[in-house]
């Protein structure tokens, strides 16, 4: 192992951890051994690591000071780079598109090409030395650190049957510290959102203690005691606020599903989770009509004492849409709501009923950064996703019932049952799309940006064909996944590949369509030249966004994703962990950590 590069990448056999002694002296003002805080966390997800900056948010930079850590090329290593992309650009574009060849000899390189790249592969996987242990999946990669971190990335295809068992093989066989996954809160959550089977039992997470909200109930000749509640995921609009009030249960609208009665002017309203005959009754359309009576906040009664693991509130958008049109209101509910255990909110519920000294309830909103959007926002995005054809491709396939991401849930469910954590590396869906709409906005910045990325694709072409060793094989691991595919997802991934394709070829086309026919009004062009220009104009449309788009979805998350495993391990004290991506993102994620360290 010391003969090999500090921070080399293995992609088929799991090592021996390096065992140094942690580093004694300070790093930014905090002392050694210390973990940050939780403002100090979110300031290194925040710090973008590039250049010199990078140090400042490495969590073991004090760890590989002064061996020799490897930096990114810059200076004239960045211009030799530049200049033979520019090289390789000129050749490979001027072959393509101005070089005449047979067919025969295209036939011919494209089995070469084929062949050199299946033998490259099997050098790869049994050309490196066994260390005599067990071996993890081809798509899995290794980077250690000299101060003894370890992560091991699994490169996953999010449709794919052998994902899961990838995933368990790499917990079962390493037994980290703690497992990531390429999911936030929410998505995590929606995931959850389906019913537990017989086998899983314990391994089904329950929620901390620190994440629900503390309740302090007083009864007039009774000791107070504590409840712990589920929070709704729109309270964080009301953090650090005081709500007290006497507990007011109202016995002709239990369930909340008309505006309440004036009894409920400046209290806390108690009422039965869903609804005594199948209504329409979600959380938000309780805690709208709530307010509608002047209640300060809703607690309700859950059906059992188990509380959900994910926040409350969260409905699809047609949910949300019927709410919308029941209360005239596009925004969040104007009141915070809480879900009780059913023990305890029975207990209250008989106080209520009692007559005597009224029952109250005092807390404090705590604060939480769990991704919420207005429906106004949700539809924005909606249609973004749909016109994008992520939309399109994902609703083809889960119309064939064709499970995506489940190596996520195997990945949490491994950790459970192991007694490790398993937390969310990924950015929310506001941060993405805040990202991806400032990337396809033409701005100078952007528009180079699409030019490097054009100059540098022979280079990257290149590598994805003959990956380095120290990489993980997309290609190779694609194909692996792709054999276990069933033939109904074969169909389902077609369909929606053709349907996705065609949505977006269509918008293309009508860019292309309106800007053409202004262009022949105007008399710039001639009309018999319309359809080649249309097509320059969606060819050019198509050179500037896919390098921008790549930037948004993948690059740039691939960045937050490495910045969140360096804080989290910091903060969990995790010496070896599995991180679990989709394989676009592993190599990017690989990269940073060679160069910055973990």
């Amino acid at each position: 192992q010391a003969s090999r590069p500090r921070g080399s990448v293995c992609a088929r056999r799991v090592r021996r951890p390096i065992v140094h002694q942690r580093a004694r002296h300070p790093r930014n003002g905090a002392q050694a051994g210390r973990m940050p805080d939780e403002e100090e966390t979110q300031e290194l997800l925040d710090v973008p690591l590039r250049g010199g900056g990078a140090s400042t948010s490495n969590s073991d930079s004090s760890d590989t000071e002064g061996l020799g850590r490897k930096e990114e090329p810059c200076g004239p290593w960045r211009v030799a780079y530049f200049l033979m992309d520019v090289a390789a650009s000129v050749l490979f574009w001027y072959v393509l598109l101005f070089v005449y060849i047979p067919d025969n000899a295209v036939y011919t390189f494209l089995v070469v090409l084929a062949v050199a790249m299946l033998l490259w592969r099997l050098y790869r996987a049994y050309a490196m030395p066994s260390e005599g242990v067990d071996e993890v999946p081809y798509t899995c990669g290794l980077v250690t650190t000299p101060c003894g971190k370890e992560m091991f990335l699994v490169a996953t295809i999010h449709i794919s049957p052998r994902a899961p068992k990838d995933v368990e093989l790499v917990i079962d066989k390493t037994r980290p510290d703690v497992a990531m996954i390429e999911l936030d809160d929410e998505r995590l959550d929606r995931m959850r959102d389906r019913p537990v089977t017989a086998e899983q039992g314990n391994a089904v997470p329950r929620p901390k203690l620190e994440d629900l909200q503390p309740i302090r109930i007083t009864k007039r000749g009774s000791e107070p005691f504590t409840i712990h509640a589920q929070r709704a995921l729109w309270n964080a609009e009301w953090t650090d606020k005081r709500i007290q009030g006497d507990i007011v249960f109202d016995e002709c609208n239990s369930y909340g599903l008309t505006a309440g009665s004036d009894e409920l002017q400046g209290s806390i309203a108690l009422m039965q989770r869903g609804s005594p005959n199948g209504e329409f009754a979600p959380f938000a359309l309780k805690a709208h009509n709530a307010y509608a009576g002047g209640a300060e906040a809703v607690f309700i009664i859950n059906n059992s004492n188990s509380l959900p693991l994910n926040r409350v509130g969260g409905g699809s958008i047609t949910g949300d849409l019927q709410v919308a049109l029941k209360t005239c209101n596009c925004g969040f509910p104007p009141i915070p709501l809480l879900l009780l255990p059913q023990t305890e909110g029975e207990k209250l519920r008989d106080f209520c009923r009692q007559s005597g000294p009224a029952t109250s309830g005092d807390l404090q909103i705590l604060a939480d950064n769990y991704p919420r959007r207005t429906i106004r926002l949700r539809l924005c995005q909606a249609c973004a996703l749909m016109f994008s054809g992520i939309g399109i491709l994902y609703g083809v396939i889960q119309c064939f019932s064709v499970e995506v991401g489940a190596e996520f849930l195997a990945a949490e469910e491994a950790a459970t049952a192991r007694g490790i954590p398993c937390t969310c590396i990924d950015v929310d869906l506001n941060r993405f799309w805040s990202r991806l709409g400032m990337t396809v906005l033409p701005t100078p910045c952007n528009l180079l940006n699409s030019l490097w990325a054009w100059l540098a694709f022979p280079r990257v072409a290149f590598q994805v064909l003959f990956p380095p060793r120290d990489n993980i094989d997309v290609v190779g691991g694609m194909f692996l996944h792709g054999v276990s595919f069933p033939l109904k997802t074969w169909i389902a991934f077609l369909i929606a590949g053709f349907c996705a394709s065609t949505v977006t070829n269509k918008i293309l086309e009508l860019l292309g369509y309106g800007a053409t026919k202004a262009a022949v009004s105007s008399g710039a062009i001639k009309p018999e030249d319309e359809n080649v220009v249309q097509a320059y104009i969606m060819l050019l449309v198509e050179m500037y966004m896919l390098p921008q788009i790549y930037d948004a979805v993948a690059a740039s998350r691939d960045e937050a994703m490495y910045q969140s495993i360096v804080a989290k391990s910091r903060k969990m004290k995790a010496r070896r962990m599995v991180v679990v991506v989709g394989a676009g993102h592993a190599n990017g994620i690989l990269q940073r950590a060679r160069n910055f360290g973990l």
